[in-house]
């Protein structure tokens, strides 16, 4: 078995070891060495897993294929060469081809290989045993005895408690039990190498397979019904917006199959079988055999909406926005301290301070390779006096590359101003109507004018072939994350507030203490409100480093492909 070819190498490993080099074995310590890393990797793992599957194929193979393909291809192109038919010509074309001939030959190599009778046992095995040989407290019908190898790795299989039974909850994928095949979701599980299991608690059980290696023998009652896989088993890779440590989670059903992971990662999901913990690899991991368990989207919806709930009842909070209660509208309401680059008053198309409190989970992603015609534009988001116009204009001294979206106005255009070059000029009404159809990511009023942004002057610029620089208020996200162009967002954080403050004196600026850790109280708020909007964080604590950074990121951003909303590819 492979449990016990690999302990075997492990000891004489240990072995080899204690003897030392002087009895001339450091040569064969390295081979070994070299064995044992072979039979512990993963790629060794899936080999083994296809071989013996190969093997249980044939065991049921009759009657076994004979290797005349070639022949019987020969054979068909005879037949048809005498017909001049249009259909005729166009089979025998196929019939020609290499690649039906390669899997002739194929076919006629492996059937060559096979056995006149194939009987060779697998590692993996499952025999239905009469009712007479059992022991007479279990009078089941069909009870199997199956073996499974499994090494130090986990079982790959959740068990749970039904009364006195032990039932197999799910099987993880990757996992002995996956590979095998033998073990089912609502198996019961009697014994284990002799081990009777009724009776026993989850964590009895655990502890038990988790102690053994190499063949373990069960005897089980299958499932009444074998579950197929259902429709739902296509890949499906999610952005986690929400951090997670199976070690603090009491629902878990094992804590050991369970993956961490951090708000921001990517989640490769393989199985959504059970509706409350999804199959998944981190990003970055897929070559690990187990797959591990992470909640999946409604279970973890469920159970931050009952915190959530909890939270409020505790806390009975006065609403601010109490009259929407009553049926009367929210006023548009202008933010203190929310102005666009013109310096006039910024409003957004959402008035999201009466919004509920979204309940992030998971969004799903896909992976968008750059287009050397359609660049994605770059937004800077992050509180006042932070640095972001000081970003944005070392960018667009790269007059090349970089470019900045046109305005759009409604004042009157000025003798010296050109229309589409300084400002696109439009009357009031074209432009009222025009944020009644949210046109506008942003838009103000400054001395009875408007003033705004709108996406088809961010358009344009991406259309040219330039990288389009924006700043804007993180409430403008939400449109501008709905449309086609695809931004890269990028929040500038400031540092720590003592940092902040060294910052501040190394330039030569003068500060007020409030006025620094109100920055930085608006950058928190920021991150917690829209943080899930973020690509790219960056602590600008000094211009110039922070610069450096941003461009490196750019530049990748036209080399290398990134994970963006699905929704975006599937537009595409």
């Amino acid at each position: 078995g492979y449990g016990d070819l690999v302990a075997a190498v492990q000891r004489l490993q240990t072995q080899l070891k204690k003897a030392g080099t002087g009895r001339g074995l450091g040569g064969l310590e390295g081979r070994v060495a070299a064995v044992q890393s072979l039979l512990l990797s993963p790629q060794f793992g899936r080999a083994l897993a296809i071989h013996n599957k190969v093997q249980a194929v044939r065991s049921r193979t009759a009657p076994r294929p004979t290797a005349n393909a070639q022949a019987a291809l020969r054979d068909c192109l005879d037949v048809i060469s005498n017909t001049q038919s249009a259909y005729a010509v166009e089979l025998a074309t196929l019939l020609t081809g290499y690649e039906l001939e390669a899997l002739m030959v194929a076919h006629d190599g492996i059937a060559a290989t096979l056995p006149e009778d194939s009987t060779t046992p697998t590692p993996s095995t499952a025999e239905t045993i009469p009712q007479s040989s059992l022991s007479d407290h279990y009078r089941e019908d069909n009870i199997k005895i199956i073996k499974i190898e499994k090494s130090t790795e986990p079982l790959g299989a959740t068990v749970r408690n039904e009364g006195d039974a032990v039932v197999i909850g799910r099987v993880v994928r990757g996992g002995a039990a996956d590979k095998s095949g033998l073990l089912h979701e609502g198996d019961e599980i009697l014994e284990v190498n002799g081990i009777e299991m009724r009776g026993k608690s989850v964590n009895s059980v655990c502890d038990i397979l988790a102690a053994m290696e190499g063949t373990l023998t069960f005897l089980i009652v299958p499932a009444a019904q074998a579950r197929s896989h259902s429709g739902r088993e296509s890949l499906l890779h999610v952005r986690a917006h929400f951090d997670y440590d199976p070690e603090e989670d009491m629902y878990i059903p094992c804590r050991e199959l369970g993956i961490s992971f951090q708000k921001g990662d990517v989640l490769h999901i393989i199985s959504q079988e059970d509706p409350n913990w999804w199959q998944a690899y981190r990003e970055g991991e897929e070559d690990q055999t187990l797959a591990g368990l992470v909640p999946s989207q409604s279970f973890q919806h469920q159970r931050e909406s009952m915190r959530l709930a909890a939270e409020e009842r505790m806390t009975k909070p006065q609403r601010k926005s109490s009259t929407l209660l009553c049926g009367k509208t929210a006023k548009r309401k202008k933010k203190k301290g929310a102005y666009a680059e013109g310096g006039y008053p910024m409003y957004t198309n959402a008035v999201d301070e009466y919004e509920a409190e979204e309940i992030l989970t998971y969004e799903e992603v896909s992976l968008y390779y750059p287009r050397a015609n359609n660049k994605r534009p770059i937004v800077l988001i992050g509180p006042p006096n932070i640095g972001r116009h000081e970003l944005r204009q070392k960018l667009m001294e790269d007059s090349e590359r970089f470019a900045a979206a046109i305005p759009h106005t409604s004042r009157a255009r000025k003798d010296t101003e050109v229309d589409g070059q300084d400002y696109h000029f439009i009357t009031r009404a074209q432009f009222e109507a025009d944020i009644l159809s949210r046109k506008f990511v942003e838009h103000g009023e400054y001395e009875k004018a408007y003033y705004g942004t709108s996406l088809d002057a961010i358009r344009s610029v991406v259309n040219s072939g330039k990288i389009c620089v924006l700043n804007l208020h993180p409430q403008s996200l939400k449109i501008l994350r709905t449309s086609d162009l695809k931004p890269y967002v990028v929040f500038v954080a400031p540092p720590s507030l003592e940092k902040l403050r060294q910052k501040k004196i190394r330039n030569g600026e003068t500060y007020k203490e409030e006025e620094l850790k109100d920055i930085i109280e608006k950058a928190r708020e920021m991150e917690d409100k829209y943080g899930h909007f973020f690509d790219m964080i960056i602590i600008n604590n000094d211009t110039e480093r922070a610069y450096h950074q941003l461009l490196t990121e750019i530049n990748s951003l036209e080399r290398e492909p990134q994970w963006v909303p699905a929704a975006w590819v599937k537009s595409l």
